[in-house]
């Protein structure tokens, strides 16, 4: 069958006409779907079943199946009734699929690579290309290393997708790894044989102890030789401690980024994952999460395949390796007391929870399971399991049932497919997290940290468990298109900081997310982050008068806007949410002015400030704060910033007046002179009013600028107690 080729995967989400689906996994409307794949014992395909022949359990609990198909080549082929077959009637429906409204696509990402991985991997792309594929199956192809690269974009030319696969199985990223492995392998064996099947780290750590060990001072017997082998050894023992934490993040954060956009198109979709392995760094554990779960939302499948070929070697021997080394540290550390604490003891604790992520086939093979695919590992000859992917990704059942959930908190519910036939063997996801349907609004990928607090935006009344404040501040940029800044201020007295152990530091920690929302509802941006907080028993009363700030920037269209904030206090269970809304003024030539804030401190511009950032006032960044509340003497001034763009065709220069009000009262107003506009055509305005003569209450600033006949206005607000 003739292959045609398309442009990337824009031009078919364009083609389907311009909308964007619900992800396939619509846990928050009701209805789940599943792809389901079946084997029988020799494993062949089984395509006659009856919907009576698959049985759904959703966290335990059977679920009725509310529709069920079978997908073969371009048809979609339903049972009579579409559910239960009449005997009168015993021919399924054929129906022919729109190529483009069902269109199933297949990412190839090669991994980190050594030059026999890499042909390996050249070798088993090529043989999946030669299989025939309906022309409704898309490829890309990319390189995933420190970050995820493109190489060709969804097509179904064959010929592109060759030169792709030879390209991206051509480079030449881990050139040195043989050479550091042929070094490592010398440096062990001046060191001696490890007689009494010790570690490396073992047999360096006697070394080091001056107690010899079965190596003894190497089989020359230098010391000086036998040190300096230690020396490069520890080295060595470090890059690969850190390799296995660089690889890891890597892999994880790109598989999600290639994944993250496929929720646009229906259909099923599958990844061909070439790899060497990796294992899962500590602190990466969350994001593993977040890569299955979107995944299983996006009804994305993974297929793990072992570059690495016929491994005849124990693929548990690093394991081993590394918890051997973490138990002679530790026994080192005990006999050394005071000491010289060598590599190895510093991190005796992180060797040993590294142990158990050193056999990365593993994670290939949680990755696939886990998504409804399988591991290919093993073998030289990949042709017969990547028949059967592409098998899988040309005839499978399609699954709906109703999980019916009652409350959606975001917790991991087990699908279990199961079959009446007997000697089947299924393949379908392992789970889904609950999530409520806003959860899923725009593909929005969700890090676990954000399902409770997306929920408490979902919440009547929005809890409010401690005071925070958030906020959107609009300016113009340079082509006086509005740009938008989201603030959100939290005061660290206010979050829950605790001492697990007397004179150890306090801990503690907020997660945050702020969606700004458009006037239909959609979210059109998302910011979310943690932050970690701890002092010592000396630092905690000057942490608890300090605040948590975050800034993030956006550009908008005019138009009227919804921030909604959540914020929990991790140590005390505790969240509160704040929404808001907010306007971004049309763009006129005329007369124009920004929002008008408090600052809170000024600090020296770096290198890594933005050029756009809004509060960069020369060489120094402003920081604002937000509807601020001041003890009566605590502050001696008031600081107000705001930005003017005048009218350029109008010769009048504009002019700022300055009004006050307590608790309603109207207390006066001021004339200020601005400056002159710079090379941007704008003018930055700071102003100061002295607080310590203010007396206490609820005041409100207006701004009015004028130029000739134009005027505008923007207020502030502040407390004193």
């Amino acid at each position: 069958m003739p292959l045609r080729r398309i442009f990337a995967a824009a031009a078919i989400a364009i083609s389907v006409g311009g909308q964007t689906p619900p992800p396939t996994f619509r846990t928050g409307a009701q209805e789940v779907l599943l792809d389901v794949v079946v084997r029988d014992k020799k494993g062949q395909l089984v395509t006659n079943l009856e919907p009576g022949d698959l049985e759904v359990y959703d966290n335990g609990v059977r679920r009725p199946v509310s529709s069920f198909r079978l997908i073969q080549g371009n048809s979609d082929i339903l049972p009579p009734d579409h559910l239960a077959p009449a005997a009168a009637a015993p021919t399924p429906v054929r129906k022919q699929l729109n190529p483009l409204a069902q269109v199933r696509l297949m990412t190839l990402i090669f991994n980190r690579l050594d030059l026999n991985s890499r042909q390996l991997a050249r070798t088993a792309g090529l043989d999946l290309l030669k299989n025939e594929f309906p022309e409704n199956v898309y490829m890309s192809v990319f390189v995933l290393g420190d970050s995820l690269q493109g190489i060709q974009a969804f097509t179904n030319d064959r010929e592109l997708l060759r030169k792709a696969v030879t390209r991206a199985t051509s480079g030449a990223y881990t050139e040195f790894i043989s050479d550091s492995a042929q070094i490592e392998a010398q440096m062990q064996q001046q060191l001696g044989p490890a007689t009494a099947g010790e570690s490396v780290g073992e047999q360096t750590q006697a070394l080091s102890d001056g107690t010899g060990g079965s190596g003894g001072k190497g089989p020359t017997g230098d010391p000086a030789g036998a040190a300096m082998a230690q020396m490069m050894l520890n080295t060595l023992m470090l890059a690969r401690t850190s390799e296995l934490a660089q690889t890891g993040r890597s892999a994880i954060w790109g598989l999600i980024d290639a994944i993250s956009q496929q929720y646009k198109l229906p259909g099923r979709k599958s990844v061909l994952f070439f790899s060497s392995g990796f294992g899962i760094p500590q602190g990466m554990e969350e994001p593993w999460r977040v890569l299955i779960s979107t995944a299983n939302r996006f009804n994305v499948t993974f297929y793990s395949i072992d570059a690495r070929g016929l491994n005849t070697s124990n693929l548990n021997t690093e394991s081993v390796s590394q918890l051997k080394d973490a138990t002679s540290a530790s026994r080192a550390n005990f006999r050394k007391g005071n000491g010289t604490v060598t590599p190895a003891m510093a991190q005796a604790i992180d060797t040993a929870i590294n142990s158990g992520k050193a056999n990365t086939q593993n994670t290939l093979e949680e990755l696939a399971q886990s998504t409804g695919g399988f591991l290919i590992a093993n073998t030289n000859d990949f042709r017969n399991q990547l028949r059967k992917v592409s098998e899988d990704i040309e005839t499978y059942y399609q699954v709906t049932y109703d999980p019916q959930i009652e409350k959606y908190d975001g917790a991991f519910r087990k699908v279990e497919v199961r079959s009446t036939r007997a000697n089947l063997r299924i393949q379908s996801r392992a789970g889904y997290f609950a999530l409520p349907a806003s959860a899923n609004a725009g593909g929005l990928v969700l890090s676990p940290f954000e399902l409770p607090l997306m929920q408490a935006l979902n919440n009547t009344p929005f809890p409010r468990e401690f005071p925070f404040q958030s906020s959107a501040l609009h300016f113009l940029g340079k082509d006086r298109s509005p740009e938008c800044s989201v603030v959100i201020d939290v005061p660290i007295a206010n979050l829950t900081l605790s001492e697990k152990t007397p004179g150890l530091p306090y801990e503690g920690g907020l997660s945050y997310i702020a969606l700004v929302k458009g006037s239909n509802g959609e979210v059109v941006q998302k910011f979310r982050g943690e932050a970690p907080l701890a002092a010592t028993p000396e630092q905690v009363s000057a942490l608890k008068e300090g605040h948590f700030f975050y800034q993030g920037h956006l550009d908008l269209t005019p138009g009227r806007y919804t921030l909604e904030t959540a914020v929990a206090d991790k140590t005390g269970n505790k969240t509160s949410v704040r929404k808001a809304s907010f306007l971004v003024p049309a763009v006129a030539p005329g007369l124009q002015m920004s929002s008008v804030s408090i600052i809170r401190n000024v600090r020296e511009k770096t290198e890594s400030t933005s050029a756009q950032d809004p509060f960069v006032m020369q060489d120094k960044i402003l920081t604002p704060i937000v509807n601020p509340v001041y003890k009566k003497g605590s502050i001696t001034g008031l600081s107000f910033y705001l930005v003017v763009y005048p009218d350029t065709k109008d010769a009048a220069k504009p002019k700022l007046t300055m009004r006050f009000s307590r608790d309603g009262v109207p207390l006066g107003q001021a004339p200020v002179e601005l400056s002159d506009p710079d090379a941007n055509g704008r003018i930055q305005y700071v102003a100061t009013a002295p607080a310590d003569k203010l007396e206490a209450g609820y005041y409100e600033v207006d701004f009015f600028i004028t130029q000739g006949s134009q005027t505008k206005h923007e207020s502030v607000t502040f407390t004193l107690d």
